[in-house]
C-alpha cells in the first residue's frame, strides 16, 4: 500500500512539473522573442528593428548574427537589385505582409506574406529615387508600415517612426 501511494505522489509531481513546462508562446503572446533579440534596445512604441547591410551586397552579416539574432540562417526576399537591410519583429506572432511597389504607377503588389514572422533580409531599391519595397507588420490590434531606404539628403537610414535603427555605426566597425 505505501509503495502505491509513494508511486502515486512521484507521479503527481511529475504533472505537475510537466504542466509548467510549457511552449514560451502559451500564457503572453505579447511577449518578446527570446534569445539575442531579447538584447535589442527597444523603446515603446517601436515594433522592429531594422539594419542597413549594404548596396548590392551583404556586409557584417556576422555582427548582427553575434549579437541580435539566434540562427544565421535568414530567409532573403528579393524585390529589385539593390540595397539590403536586416529587419528584426519585436514580438513573435507578429505578421509580415511585403509588398514590391510598382515604378510606374506606384501601386503595391503583395509578394510575400507570413503569419508569424522571424527576422528576415530584404534586397530593395535599384533607385535612389524611388523606395520599391513595402514592409507591413501586424501585432495585434496594431499595423506599421514602411519602406526602408537611404535618404538623399543626408545618407542616413530611413526605416520609419515605429522601428529602431541598429546599423552599425563607424566606431562599431572599428
Amino acid at each position: 500500500m505505501k509503495k502505491t501511494v509513494l508511486y502515486l505522489l512521484v507521479f503527481m509531481l511529475c504533472i505537475g512539473l510537466l504542466a509548467g513546462c510549457q511552449s514560451g508562446k502559451d500564457n503572453d503572446s505579447s511577449r518578446n522573442n527570446t534569445g539575442k533579440q531579447d538584447s535589442i534596445p527597444f523603446e515603446d512604441g517601436q515594433y522592429y528593428a531594422v539594419a542597413y547591410l549594404g548596396y548590392q551586397q551583404i556586409e557584417d552579416l556576422d555582427y548582427y548574427t553575434k549579437n541580435y539574432l539566434d540562427s544565421d540562417k535568414i530567409p532573403v526576399h528579393y524585390i529589385s537589385s539593390g540595397e539590403y537591410y536586416l529587419v528584426i519583429p519585436r514580438y513573435s506572432e507578429m505578421e509580415l505582409k511585403l509588398y514590391k511597389n510598382d515604378f510606374d504607377t506606384s501601386q503595391p503588389a503583395l509578394i510575400y506574406e507570413d503569419p508569424d514572422c522571424e527576422p528576415f533580409i530584404i534586397q530593395c531599391n535599384a533607385s535612389d529615387i524611388f523606395a520599391d519595397a513595402t514592409v507591413k507588420l501586424s501585432y495585434k490590434d496594431d499595423n506599421i508600415e514602411f519602406s526602408p531606404y537611404i535618404s538623399l539628403e543626408n545618407g542616413s537610414v530611413y526605416i520609419g517612426q515605429m522601428g529602431l535603427n541598429i546599423t552599425k555605426s563607424a566606431d562599431e566597425a572599428q
